[in-house]
């Protein structure tokens, strides 16, 4: 007879040939699959999330959009990853920005974004269901569906974080599902080894979502620990988990051997450029994006269910079933935490990197009858309702520097270039360049690129004065955003090369001395 580990009961014992037998809604040992009650609810939030998406398919591109999409565009043969620019994000995200210029452009890029925020809605009510039956399904797939489509968080055009978000849940999902299976099966292997193909397929999107490798690797410690699962169950789902991680590691492997990539240029654009990153921001806290950040996450309902997923831990101790993936969840949470922080940037969009522990944490506690439970449920319906609000002013609040104006200013500026125009934005806002349909010859289409790569500007001023200067340079925010080294040294090359032509929509617009166009007095501003 088996004694227990101090601080854990033998009096829950896991269901037969292991696995985590059901808390509620199923009987024990049962396989998690979703039932008709469970593939309702979900299916209707799935409509929900694709309701907030509905009005935005046709949309002007965003900036991250519209620097993507130049980027597939443009994919070939060149000095970097991904031919003549470099970003810092993965592959696999600009395979997808591919596949969206080969459908057709903007509506193809949108319509993909659809498919993934409904795949992120499913894999939440899919672990939910399988931690609580179908009430969690419901409460856990609202949530989803709000994250996955709010336009507080951006998330209702194509955001790589979204999609990232959505590779994580599934991983979770399919590691919970893996988990619960009562025998070694074909299927639990499968499970298993989706789960950490999907876990590493995340960082090849957004290179800081580590949450479904965290999830994966806490839950079937803990469920080892609390005797969920025997050593050898443990060992079984954890070979084929790091199998799952391997495939899409050599399938990159695969792609750098039969084609132009190079490892090194695998490393550096991916993971080596954050890395380098991370000195530029963390000199420059702004501290009212992260005011802004707190205020939104409030309207959201993000802190009232992460405050009541950490109150809800009493309720699901009493089920020690459930408290193996209330510790993953956790983990998760500190995992997105730091990812967040290291980011930098606390942009809005920041919070979809909780979005995976919110939603799973949402299951595991919504189904309590405790006052976390029901904070947890109210929780949920804030968000909901929160996304319908958000949406309600994305469409009848528009700024002044909305993708809309930067959209118009973009195609006002293409009505007067002539083919084989190029440009160059300052800092930032690609979507005015794709709007023109214009490339830049300097390579870093971000502000934080030319902050990491070029502090000092010697690139750019370089490629202004080189043979293939930009056509036009459009200078959409100040020169001076941040501290130059020589403040002046960008304002002799352009006052030397280029001439002031126009100023519609709120930017500048300089045209090489050298040439001449015939340009609009002025801009249909969005």
């Amino acid at each position: 007879m088996r004694t227990a580990r101090p601080g854990h009961s033998t009096g829950d014992a896991p269901a037969p040939g292991g696995g985590l037998p059901h808390s509620g809604g199923a009987p024990v040992g049962e396989r998690a699959r979703p039932r008709a009650g469970s593939a309702w609810l979900v299916g209707l939030c799935v409509l929900f999330t694709l309701a907030l998406r509905a009005p935005f398919l046709t949309w002007p591109l965003m900036q991250d959009e519209g620097g993507l999409l130049i980027i597939a565009q443009e994919w070939h043969e060149g000095p970097f990853l991904y031919g003549d620019y470099l970003v810092g994000r993965g592959i696999v995200l600009l395979l997808v920005f591919a596949l969206a210029d080969a459908l057709g452009d903007v509506v193809a890029l949108r319509l993909l974004a659809c498919v993934a925020a409904a795949a992120l809605v499913v894999a939440a009510g899919w672990a939910g269901h399988q931690l609580w039956g179908r009430a969690a399904a419901g409460w856990s797939a609202l949530a989803a569906a709000a994250y996955a489509s709010t336009y507080a968080f951006s998330s209702h055009v194509m955001n790589e974080r979204m999609v990232a978000a959505a590779l994580v849940t599934l991983s979770c999902a399919c590691a919970l599902a893996a988990v619960r299976e009562r025998q070694p099966s074909r299927r639990s292997t499968t499970l298993a080894v989706s789960a950490g193909a999907a876990a590493t397929t995340a960082l090849l999107v957004v290179q800081s979502y580590a949450g479904g490798l965290v999830f994966a690797g806490v839950l079937v410690l803990a469920s080892w620990w609390s005797r969920a699962l025997t050593g050898r169950q443990a060992m079984r789902i954890a070979r084929a988990g790091v199998l799952g991680v391997l495939v899409p590691v050599a399938a990159l492997a695969v792609a750098v051997a039969v084609s132009w990539l190079t490892a090194s240029q695998v490393w550096f654009q991916i993971f080596g450029y954050r890395l380098r990153a991370v000195g530029v921001i963390s000199t420059d806290l702004p501290l009212d994006r992260i005011g802004t950040l707190l205020t939104i996450a409030g309207f959201t309902g993000v802190l009232l269910l992460l405050l009541c997923f950490l109150l809800g831990h009493r309720g699901v101790r009493r089920r020690p079933v459930m408290a193996p993936a209330w510790w993953a969840v956790l983990a998760m949470l500190l995992v997105a935490g730091t990812g967040m922080v290291i980011g930098g940037g606390w942009y809005a969009d920041y919070l979809l990197e909780l979005a995976p522990a919110v939603v799973i944490g949402t299951a595991l506690v919504a189904g309590q009858r405790t006052w976390a439970g029901v904070g947890m449920r109210v929780g949920a319906v804030v968000a909901a309702v929160s996304s319908v609000v958000a949406m309600t002013l994305g469409l009848t609040v528009p700024t002044q520097n909305s993708a809309a104006n930067e959209t118009a200013f973009g195609q006002w500026l293409g009505t007067g270039a002539e083919e084989g125009d190029t440009a160059v934005v300052l800092w930032g806002n690609a979507n005015v360049l794709q709007a023109a349909g214009m490339t830049s010859p300097y390579p870093y289409l971000w502000a934080l690129l030319t902050q990491t790569l070029d502090p000092d500007l010697e690139l750019m001023r370089s490629t202004l004065r080189g043979p293939d200067a930009p056509t036009w340079i459009v200078e959409w925010h100040d020169r001076e955003t941040w501290p130059l080294p020589d403040p002046y040294a960008l304002d002799a090359v352009i006052e030397d090369r280029y001439r002031l032509v126009a100023s519609p929509c709120g930017g500048d617009v300089y045209l090489l001395r050298t040439e001449q166009r015939e340009i609009d007095p002025s801009a249909l501003c969005g």
